[in-house]
């Protein structure tokens, strides 16, 4: 095997044209199994200048996984999960390694992508085998084992989730093969968020027959382990007692605790209406003719029960109009992130049409002579056009055959137009649709289009403008100086229009997606409330934020003599530490720590500022390393020891600060809720509080509130206090802060202040709360904590505050709650982070004037961290020192404001833009008007059959009259919002019956997030443009219609009466309405690092009269979570047809925040009923093994949706129901209370119905909850009756 020579060059290199969509060679799998076993030698190529390197590669079948070993005894073993890999390829990246290399063998090539973490990208394994024969086995073996999907059988996915966080070693790498039971707490509280006792995993190493102390825990072990740990016996009792059951009576009577066949197949006939034989089931999950309750789980929980059944085959019409179909489509699909400064990737577009995209956009701009595609007004990277197309050629219909649309954004002039419409003749050759078919007076179908890509764009007939964002004048990257501090430049994001420099912050030395190790690894250790890596150490136990010299001292000295009396005068503290902050140097901290004699030593911790950024170390050293935040230093000197009076020394335990509240009269230990009511009777004003801590060191805010008693959560990240969103410094501090403002906001808008604290005093047992108070008590959610700002101030400048009792700032930053300092004249009070109420000067704010989300002044959004005023400014150009950092920079001034200068490293780069202010300045900018171009005709002879035509301001009947079905309009979010509050909304229809439309994110997202595509595809748009790299909600309803409709081939069919009748989206009458019974039971693996209590939110997506939600309580495990017990929800789904319904579970910590587990989307009509699984997704779209639900799903179709007959209807069978008990003398009290039960629902539906006439989902529910009471009192008294 030969490898090529380095290239220098990095100029676009043509794509290799190896076939991708068949196997060269044909092996069974048995075969393939045999030959990826064994090891193979290949050549793995290394990323930048790194040489390649020589691996052995294998399968393993008992994990699923390829392991990468490099050559040696001791070499390094790396893994890829097969249920991570995307896609094997023979040479398809090899454009991108002859980057590299030159003489490439071909032949020899192998790309595998894979899915890691949750990064939007794939990354890619590529290898070079030995020989051609090698390269095409490893290839069609690997194709193989994906298509047998071998990983995701139960055993296989347990070991495939497990094995790569299982500290295992392979026998073939020569490492150990288990763990102790000492290191199986952590392994099962990292990865199952379980918590084990110490006298459940002596019960746990007993059943499996091992020693508790030597023995080492295996794979096998921990399987074993799992399947306890995941078995819910209340699921399986639900079958069995009619008390847990949610249907209201037994499924399985039978005692023994097995399931037999003739009841296996009564279950599956009348609760799954399926048709799979029950010896099919009994085969695959029982044994010896019955199945256990933990098979039979397996069963409830496997992937052949799921909720819904996916269509794998295109299962829909295709030969209607391109107009009658809604259209995957993708916005920007070259970015992997954010629309101002993320990277473009060719990648990009495989990975878009992988997952049945078939509207990709391309932005073409001419750069260097060259075609590139890019986010042109913004500073994304580009990639060669040239090299899109291939990519697009060879992927565009790998999903599915049916047609694929490239919207192109023109931005070149007529020569490089010409060359543009040459390159898509020569790369997509055959698929390029380059004359019209027959012309039927309508868009041709998808099946007459199969295997065609058509072009999207304006098609021009005469002169018209080159429509630019002319408003943006220049942009790139600058350096801009601190106001408060010579020579701290930091380098900005820019953009000048004619009246602002708006810039951004830019992390020095990182790109997009770029992540820095030490960062890395401080964060995947600890998970703080702060996000800067400069405030990490603000949660954290070890650090004193409120703490003096003298005090420091004392508690350090304390600390010992705390510990000497509880452990003995032979207690080591050595390394033990704690980090103050320096009382007269702001930005300097002291570190704490007791050395081998147990005596309090102090070392200084230093900054310095670097290229506009702190930096910290400690004194002892002339060439001390230098860190980027105090965390960062206190980790390094965790692992790593410093000499002290020439000793080495390792931090150890961090000493906490003293809990100094625990003397203030407001707090009680161990006082119960009651006990704290009781304390709170007696007084009478609003705001009377106290703190309690319940022996489990969580504490509440108990306080009075409009004659009610009122409680809140306050919560401890690390050594910071959290209320609602409000972080605090102490509890102290918490309690001061709401003293002055208010904590909570009553619906008649009183505010609530904490004004008395409640002392502890005896209480008399036999007093009670009053029937009043009982009523009224409440607990406060964390919505209803408010900060409610007096005034909100943004920085001038930067500040560094002098001490602890002053705030420090940059400028820019937002301070909240600003209040007159009444102790210091010119001073002010006010919030910034965690730190509340703190000083500062009012000379270096100015009052923030609030802008609303939809401001379309500022271009860079919520990512602009400032902006320069032009007009009316001077500019002048300065040159210190061509041996400064920053040698060059323009001072821009502006009457009654500061001065700013902008940086440059070189002198041509400031003259361009003293140039571009400098006719700013003067009112003359230099592109105001865009030059008129004329299309070529070469390029415009592409565009066939969607004419991209401005949009309306208004869909007239004149302008529907006067349609050409070749056109197509594009138009922005905010633009499809004022055309459906318009009375010609209705033409909007008309329109997308006939013509193409196209929707797409407003400019202003320049985070990437995506809008709600609801609303366009209940108006018949059929490309709903949405940014693929971000995993949101809309990009999981995206997901949940394509993917799992019609066979994920990208085209989904719109109803009937959609494109053929007088739709409307606002109606609220259909005629095939159903009623949805769903009982979450129980799931598995349903935690994230949030919390532990997990709840489940079902939701109804589509037409506005089908939104509607609904969500289960949160359980008390997340490892094994139970619902059983909890409320049956029910959805009213109007319109089916048209209607998604969403299974999203999120975990809730302690503190009432939400962190996304997972989601499961899909379409109502694909609803399966009966004791169903749910898979849950990522919001990419990947599936997370192992974690599930179980649910029970009820369906019925609802008789009419005319409100007015189904409630006479509903009162009709109330009134069957006392004439059955009229002439009845076995009446009971549970007669009494169910029937009153059903007559208060009927009053309360009719209640409301009156105050809201208009408000249809209001009596549809309450409809549909009647007809259920009434069907389970039927049940109910039918089983009485029969026992009697």
């Amino acid at each position: 095997m030969r490898f090529g020579k380095k290239k220098q060059s990095n100029a676009s290199i043509k794509m290799e044209t190896i076939d991708i969509h068949e196997d060269i060679c044909c092996l069974t799998i048995d075969e393939c199994l045999t030959f990826a076993q064994e090891e193979h030698q290949i050549m793995q190529f290394a990323g930048g200048n790194q040489r390649s390197q020589r691996k052995l590669l294998r399968y393993d079948l008992e994990t699923h996984q390829l392991t990468v070993k490099g050559v040696g005894h001791s070499a390094k073993v790396d893994l890829i999960k097969c249920e991570d890999i995307k896609e094997v390829r023979y040479a398809t990246e090899c454009f991108q390694l002859t980057k590299q290399y030159e003489d490439l063998e071909v032949d020899l090539c192998v790309t595998i992508k894979y899915k890691n973490g949750d990064n939007f990208l794939w990354s890619s394994f590529r290898f070079e085998a030995f020989d051609p024969d090698s390269a095409q086995k490893w290839v069609h073996t690997l194709r193989t084992i994906q298509k047998a999907k071998l990983h995701k059988q139960s055993v296989g996915k347990f070991k495939s989730y497990f094995v790569h966080r299982f500290p295992y070693q392979l026998e073939s790498t020569g490492g150990t093969k288990g763990i102790s039971p000492k290191d199986l707490k952590v392994f099962l509280c990292d990865h199952m968020n379980y918590k084990l006792e110490i006298d459940e995993l002596g019960e746990i190493m007993k059943e499996d027959g091992l020693e508790e102390e030597e023995s080492a825990i295996e794979l096998s072990n921990l399987m074993s382990i799992y399947n306890r740990l995941t078995y819910d016996e209340k699921i399986i009792e639900s079958l069995y007692q009619s008390g847990e059951a949610p249907r209201g009576e037994p499924i399985f009577k039978n005692s023994e605790g097995v399931i037999t066949i003739t009841e296996l197949e009564d279950f599956l006939v009348s609760e799954q209406k399926s048709e799979i034989p029950a010896s099919t089931v009994m085969n695959r999950y029982g044994s010896e003719g019955v199945i256990t309750k933990h098979q039979f789980l397996d069963y409830l929980y496997s992937d052949e029960n799921t909720v819904f059944v996916r269509s794998e085959t295109v299962d829909e019409h295709m030969d209607s109009p391109l107009s009658h179909y809604w259209i995957a489509s993708s916005h920007n699909t070259y970015l992997i992130g954010n629309q101002l400064t993320s990277r473009s990737e060719v990648e990009a577009y495989v990975q878009a049409l992988l997952s049945g995209c078939k509207c990709l956009e391309l932005d073409v701009w001419k750069r260097d002579g060259t075609i590139k595609i890019l986010h042109g007004h913004w500073l994304t990277t580009m990639i060669n056009a040239e090299d899109v197309l291939a990519a697009i050629e060879m992927y565009a219909f790998k999903v599915s055959p049916y047609p694929l649309i490239l919207s192109i954004e023109n931005h070149l002039d007529t020569e490089m137009q010409e060359k543009f419409a040459k390159m898509i003749k020569e790369k997509l050759g055959d698929k390029l649709l380059s004359i019209p078919l027959q012309d039927a007076g309508q868009l041709p179908s998808p099946n007459m289009l199969k295997n065609k890509i058509l072009i999207k764009d304006k098609k021009y007939i005469r002169e018209t403008q080159d429509y630019m964002k002319s408003d943006i004048m220049k942009r790139g990257e600058v350096y801009i100086e601190s106001s408060s501090h010579a020579n701290d430049w930091s380098k900005r994001a820019v953009l000048m229009t004619p009246d602002f420099i708006y810039y951004s912050y830019t992390e020095p030395g990182q790109e997009e997606g770029e992540v820095v190790r030490e960062r890395s690894e401080v964060l995947t250790s600890r998970a703080p409330v702060a996000q800067k890596l400069s405030e990490l150490h603000l949660a954290e136990p070890w650090y004193w934020g409120g703490v003096d010299g003298t005090a420091g001292n004392f508690y350090v000295s304390e600390y010992v003599k705390r510990m000497v009396n509880t452990l003995g005068n032979d207690v080591q503290l050595c390394g033990d530490f704690a980090i103050r902050p320096r009382t007269q140097c702001t930005g300097e901290y002291v570190l704490l720590f007791l050395d081998s004699q147990n005596a309090p030593k102090k070392i200084k911790i230093h900054s310095r500022f670097e290229k506009g950024f702190p930096r910290y170390f400690i004194e002892e050293y002339s060439n001390a390393p230098v860190f980027e935040s105090l965390y960062t230093l206190v980790r390094h000197y965790q692992r790593v020891p410093f000499s002290v009076e020439k000793c080495p020394l390792i931090l150890k335990r961090p000493i906490e600060e003293p809990r100094n509240f625990a003397k203030e009269t407001w707090f009680h230990y161990g006082a119960t809720l009651e006990d704290s009511e009781r304390r709170l009777r007696d007084h009478k004003v609003n705001g009377a509080f106290l703190v309690r801590e319940q022996p489990d060191n969580k504490f509440r805010l108990v306080f009075r509130c409009a004659g009610a008693v009122r409680s809140c959560k306050i919560g401890q990240d690390g050594r910071l206090w959290v209320i609602g969103k409000s972080q605090f410094e102490g509890l102290t501090q918490l309690i001061e802060y709401y003293k002055k403002r208010p904590l909570y906001i009553t619906k008649n808008n009183q505010e609530i202040k904490l004004t008395k604290p409640v002392e502890m005093i005896p209480l008399d047992e036999a007093s009670a709360p009053s029937h009043y108070e009982l009523i009224n008590k409440a607990y406060v959610t964390e919505e209803e904590i408010r900060e409610r700002p007096d005034e909100v101030y943004e920085a001038e400048e930067d500040y560094r505050g002098r001490g602890d009792t002053e705030l420090t700032f940059l400028r820019g930053a937002i301070i909240k709650n600003v209040e007159q300092d009444p102790d210091h004249v010119g001073w002010c009070l006010g919030d910034y982070g965690p730190r509340r109420g703190k000083r500062f000067p009012k000379k270096v704010v100015k009052l923030y004037e609030w802008e609303e989300e939809e401001n379309t002044d500022n271009p860079l959004g919520n990512m602009c961290d400032g902006m320069i005023q032009l007009k009316k400014s001077v500019a002048r150009l300065h040159t210190v020192s061509d041996n400064s950092y920053i040698p060059h920079y323009i001072s821009i001034k502006c009457e009654g404001r500061e001065e700013y200068r902008l940086g440059f490293k070189q002198y041509e780069d400031m003259e361009k833009w003293y140039e571009s202010i400098t006719n700013v300045r003067k009112n003359k900018p230099s592109n105001k008007k865009p030059a008129k171009v004329k299309q070529a005709p070469s390029y415009s002879a592409l565009v066939i059959y969607v004419m991209a035509v401005p949009a309306p301001s208004e869909f007239t009947n004149e302008y529907i009259s006067a349609l050409n079905y070749r056109e197509m309009s594009s138009f922005a979010e905010n633009k499809l919002e004022a055309y459906v509050q318009k009375d010609t909304a209705a033409n909007l229809l008309n329109f997308t019956s006939t013509c193409m439309a196209r929707v797409y994110p407003k400019m202003w997202r320049t985070n990437s997030s995506n809008f709600d595509p609801l609303l366009a595809w209940n108006y018949g748009i059929q490309l709903v443009a949405l940014n693929y790299q971000t995993p949101d909600k809309p990009m999981q309803l995206n997901w949940g219609k394509f993917h799992n409709s019609n066979g994920g081939c990208g085209y989904v069919k719109k109803p009937y009466e959609m494109v053929n009748s007088k739709f409307d989206p606002r109606q609220d009458s259909f005629s095939n309405s159903v009623a949805l019974f769903i009982h979450v039971l129980g799931g598995r693996m349903c935690f994230s690092e949030a919390g532990n209590s997990p709840k489940v939110k079902i939701s109804l997506e589509g037409l506005d009269c089908d939104l509607t939600a609904d969500e289960t309580l949160p359980a008390k495990s997340s490892t094994c979570p139970y619902w059983g017990g909890g409320k049956l929800i029910s959805l009213l789904c109007l319109n089916p047809d048209m209607a998604m319904i969403r299974f999203e579970v999120t975990d809730c910590n302690d503190f009432g925040d939400e962190k996304f587990i997972g989601h499961c989307t899909f379409p109502v009509k694909q609803l399966r009923t009966g004791w169903r699984s749910v898979p849950l997704y990522d919001g990419h779209g990947n599936e997370k093994h192992l974690a599930k639900l179980v649910v029970r799903v009820e369906k019925e179709v609802l008789k009419s949706t005319d409100p007015e007959r189904e409630k006479k209807r509903v009162r009709g069978e109330i009134l069957q129901l006392n004439e059955f008990f009229s002439d009845r003398d076995d009446v009971t009290p549970e007669d009494v209370h169910r029937l009153r039960q059903i007559e208060d629902k009927y009053f309360e539906m009719m209640f409301q119905t009156q105050r809201k006439r208009n408000d249809i989902q209001i009596e549809q529910n309450g409809i549909v909850d009647l007809d259920r009471l009434i069907r389970e009192f039927y049940l109910w008294r039918m089983s009485e009756d029969a026992s009697r």
